[in-house]
């Protein structure tokens, strides 16, 4: 049909035919779960988390928009989530919500994490989780948290192939047990923290007044990559080794870590 299907404090799961694809149909999960479970990949036009949990073994395709907002919720399962449309994580009414990330979920079109809220990388479920930004995709990092991307538990990995925007003022930190760029980290506004190590086959462009500070583990800028800018590059505590491009107007190292 092309009405809206809303689970509402309900649990429904789905193993046979979802045609809502071709109809503009919506999805809304508020306070409730849908578990796909299809045999098949399952494609919707849009999906709207109020709250609630997204989860199942099957893999699904958001092509339109996708949006959390007004409450927290989740995404579980062993499935895989696709978002190729316009994503936004901006719980207006909650002061500090967040959506857990408990499921694989490449980003194809444009993320932006914004209001004061952040994604809890490996809650509820506790296993291994790969956020992806995917090439020639967007993710903006425009929320005041601290930790606009929280490792919770597990293995959590953010991959980088597209374009990751650092928006906001202030001090953020990501926490992923893993942090891998081969796409573009443009750090626009107040500072970008990567707590943990990862590789580095892309590039990073600090603006004036901005800075990108490694902050732990070990990480090495390949020969292909450059970190470029007017910005401060700041090491501190991780390991740091440069192979590739290194053009900024200001480096600084702080405790004991090393910039080889």
């Amino acid at each position: 049909g092309s009405g809206t299907l809303m689970v509402n404090g309900a649990t429904v799961t789905t193993q046979g035919t979802l045609d809502l694809a071709n109809t503009g149909a919506a999805i809304v999960v508020s306070s409730g779960t849908l578990n796909f479970n299809n045999s098949t990949d399952v494609t919707v036009p849009s999906l709207r988390l109020t709250g609630g949990t997204l989860g199942g073994t099957g893999n699904v395709t958001v092509s339109g928009a996708f949006d959390v907002t007004g409450s927290y919720a989740n995404l579980v399962g062993s499935g895989m989530l696709t978002t190729e449309g316009t994503s936004t994580l901006n719980m207006a009414n909650v002061s500090g919500g967040y959506l857990g990330i408990g499921r694989n979920w490449v980003n194809r079109g444009t993320l932006t994490i914004g209001g004061d809220d952040f994604a809890y990388l490996g809650y509820p479920s506790g296993t291994g989780v790969t956020l992806t930004n995917a090439s020639g995709a967007t993710l903006n990092l425009a929320t005041t948290h601290a930790q606009p991307l929280l490792h919770y538990t597990g293995t959590t990995t953010l991959q980088n192939a597209g374009t990751l925007n650092q928006l906001a003022s202030g001090s953020h930190t990501v926490t992923a047990s893993a942090f891998h760029n081969s796409g573009t980290v443009n750090v626009q506004a107040g500072t970008l923290g990567l707590s943990a190590g990862g590789s580095d086959s892309g590039s990073y462009s600090v603006s004036e007044g901005a800075t990108l500070a490694f902050a732990g583990g070990t990480r090495t800028l390949e020969a292909s990559s450059t970190t470029t800018g007017s910005g401060t590059l700041m090491v501190n505590g991780a390991t740091v080794t440069t192979q590739g491009t290194l053009d900024l107007a200001n480096r600084s190292e702080e405790h004991t870590p090393e910039l080889q």
